[in-house]
């Protein structure tokens, strides 16, 4: 059980291999989890609480810390802004820049790299750009037979900077280029749970149900739902980034073996009850064969999500049971009035509404998660 769980982990990269698997005072085993890992795991790992306690390195293998101060000398980690959390996305490694000391960036290159050997790409996020709030990406290091960096990029063919990678997340591998798509690990539970909920209503019905995602990204709330046989009938899945449904027709089962094939501003159907689309979700509603035709709506802008909903309410079917599952980012102060919220733009009964505090976001903002039952 305990290795089935450590593999579980290490493919949905939230173990922390830095670390050692040990027991516990208890006679437990304590399996180290990485900074990727979400708050709360999913219900694969039932009966398995996350708690704090301290970690112990494995001695044959050094932690990056410890390379960083044998590179540069004692004191110097404590001393400068460097944070010791990164974001692993398959094999890329991603650090912001603005925990960066350049001074000691070559340093901070050779020590992560070397103690995550299975890492190809090293980028410093500069931040989100545009409409799509893509990150702003720069390589600074690549692993070919060797371990590059600074001027010695400048001879390295440009195709080893693709930071096009595979991504695991519960139990599949997403396609995706994080400086072309959104996409965020930290989603991973709130996504299970959402395909635990839809999974419970369409029992509930005994039928398939009509799922619609017009945020759909590269499809990671879909594409494990479609895993499961006789849970999703009609489909609708749509971006307003075209780069989003380039890798979705990659992502998603029933698309793989069709040619890329939608029109901007526009929805198509390429296989009947499949619709694609790449338009402003809000513009959905104005055609009428979308109107009341679906049964599950998934809201994943968290930034917007409030000022979108009632524009996308004319989808949902008018009568009869129907689900709602959306996550918002909002001031800590005002999560207590967010049922108050919800019911007054979905126009339903506050005890209709489930409201779950996810994490914190920044130093004012939570993200919360909310699931509308009727």
């Amino acid at each position: 059980m305990t290795q089935q769980t450590i593999d579980i982990l290490r493919e949905s990269g939230w173990l922390d291999t830095e670390h050692r698997v040990r027991p516990y005072d208890d006679g437990h085993i304590l399996i180290p989890l990485n900074d990727n890992a979400p708050s709360e795991l999913p219900p694969t790992f039932v009966n398995l609480p996350i708690i704090d306690a301290k970690p112990v390195l494995w001695k044959s293998r050094e932690s990056w810390q410890s390379r960083f101060t044998e590179l540069v000398g004692e004191g110097v980690l404590e001393n400068v802004i460097i944070t010791k959390s990164h974001e692993i996305l398959g094999d890329l490694l991603i650090q912001r820049y603005d925990e960066v000391n350049e001074q000691y960036l070559s340093a901070f290159i050779q020590s992560k790299m070397e103690t995550h050997p299975r890492i190809r790409l090293m980028l410093i996020d500069h931040g989100v750009k545009g409409e799509f709030r893509i990150r702003d990406l720069q390589p600074i290091a690549v692993r070919t037979d060797r371990l590059v960096w600074g001027e010695g990029l400048m001879d390295l063919e440009s195709n080893l900077f693709d930071p096009t990678t595979d991504v695991p997340e519960n139990g599949l591998r997403l396609r995706l280029d994080p400086s072309r798509v959104y996409f965020s690990s930290k989603l991973q539970y709130e996504r299970q749970n959402t395909m635990n909920e839809l999974s419970q209503f369409s029992a509930e019905l005994g039928r398939p149900i009509n799922v619609c995602d017009p945020f759909c990204g590269v499809g990671p709330a879909i594409a494990p739902m479609l895993r499961e046989e006789g849970l999703v009938g009609e489909l609708l899945v749509n971006d307003l980034n075209p780069d989003c449904l380039l890798f979705l027709f990659h992502n998603v089962k029933p698309l793989r073996e069709l040619k890329p094939n939608f029109t901007p501003n526009n929805l198509v159907e390429p296989t009947p009850g499949l619709f694609v689309g790449c338009m402003d979700a809000t513009q959905i509603s104005t055609k009428a064969d979308q109107c009341g035709r679906w049964d599950a709506l998934l809201v994943n802008l968290p930034h917007q999500t409030l000022s979108l909903l009632s524009a996308l309410l004319p989808l949902l079917r008018p009568e009869g049971p129907m689900r709602i599952c959306g996550w918002t980012i909002i001031p800590e102060s005002e999560v207590n009035e967010l049922p108050d919220k919800l019911s007054k733009i979905i126009d339903c009964n506050v005890e209709d509404i489930e409201v779950r505090v996810r994490k914190q976001f920044n130093a004012t903002d939570m993200l919360t998660a909310f699931i509308v039952r009727r």
